[in-house]
């Protein structure tokens, strides 16, 4: 499966003066049988751990969707 990031919104559930609480990860999948698209949300946490390059991103993603298809 191939996977593009193709936005990254911050959500301020405090208000636009405080930090953000959440990210919203959009994205699109291709080369699979069945078609799972965004967006995400992952904490604050979870982004900050992953932001450094795009192929932790889409390891989050996955991880989430894989969490969400287990429930």
């Amino acid at each position: 499966m191939r996977m593009t990031i193709t936005g990254i919104n911050f959500n301020y559930e405090n208000g636009f003066e405080q930090e953000y609480t959440s990210v919203d990860l959009s994205f699109i999948t291709s080369g699979a049988t069945y078609s799972i698209n965004g967006p995400i949300t992952v904490s604050k946490d979870e982004y900050q751990a992953s932001s450094a390059n795009n192929d932790e991103l889409k390891k989050l993603i996955k991880a989430k969707i894989a969490e969400d298809l287990q429930a």
